[in-house]
């Protein structure tokens, strides 16, 4: 029993990768709504696995390299998968030939993959985070799902659905993750003192909701990477 109990927080780990493989199958039977809820489970599937490791004193290198993995399938291939689904429907490339945004995708796995193996070996990032986290970056543009399926009007809706936006949005993004900017982790304890820093970013994130709506992933994207690095700097001066 103590030794299935270590086994659970790689099992939820797993599943956190089986739901970035259904949301991959499920792109390519253009079952958009499905993707969404493959990533929110995943989601919540990479919370609890490092919880539960912490729980259950269960933190080892297999659950690392597991978590790395699962993460550049859900939080970086599937949304870049995507990208490239919106890309071709709507017409910004033709079918066959090359343009800069038919590929603009392939900049999230590969920086993805990039910061998580960096990361696994980062003795720097034990309490924070250097570049944005995949799982945030993954989520922000799985979220886009919500816009691009939305037929309603949104004065935001040219900025998004602009060719230059798949061009350029997964090469930033990309550019954050492989960065050495300070970002906020969601790692709690006592005596932190980023501690209300790091609590305001969940409110930060539903603020957007209004101002935004369905396109409020990218934007929290933005807004989390200004904050921590307003965050960093403020702490940083203080104490020195």
């Amino acid at each position: 029993m103590k030794e299935l109990l270590k086994s659970l927080p790689n099992l939820l780990t797993l599943g956190n990768l089986a739901c970035g493989a259904i949301g991959i199958e499920r792109l390519m039977a253009g079952d958009m709504n499905s993707i969404l809820i493959c990533m929110g489970l995943a989601a919540i599937l990479d919370f609890a696995d490092g919880f539960t490791a912490r729980l259950l004193g269960a933190d080892g290198e297999l659950g690392k390299q597991l978590d790395s993995l699962a993460d550049l399938i859900t939080f970086t291939l599937l949304p870049g998968l995507i990208m490239l689904h919106y890309t071709l429907q709507k017409g910004y490339c033709i079918p066959d030939g090359f343009c800069s945004s038919r590929y603009a995708w392939l900049a999230l796995p590969l920086a993805g993959a990039w910061r998580l193996a960096n990361f696994n070996i980062d003795t720097r990032q034990k309490t924070g985070f250097l570049g944005v986290p995949t799982p945030i970056t993954g989520i922000a543009f799985g979220s886009l799902i919500l816009a691009f399926e939305n037929t309603a009007e949104s004065p935001f809706k040219a900025f998004f659905e602009h060719p230059y936006f798949f061009s350029f949005a997964p090469v930033l993004a990309a550019y954050l993750m492989v960065s050495d900017w300070p970002m906020l982790s969601l790692k709690f304890k006592k005596g932190d003192p980023l501690l209300l820093w790091k609590a305001a970013v969940p409110l930060l994130g539903l603020a957007c909701i209004p101002v935004f709506g369905v396109y409020a992933g990218i934007p929290f994207l933005a807004v989390y990477v200004l904050w921590s690095i307003i965050a960093n700097f403020v702490t940083q001066s203080k104490n020195g």
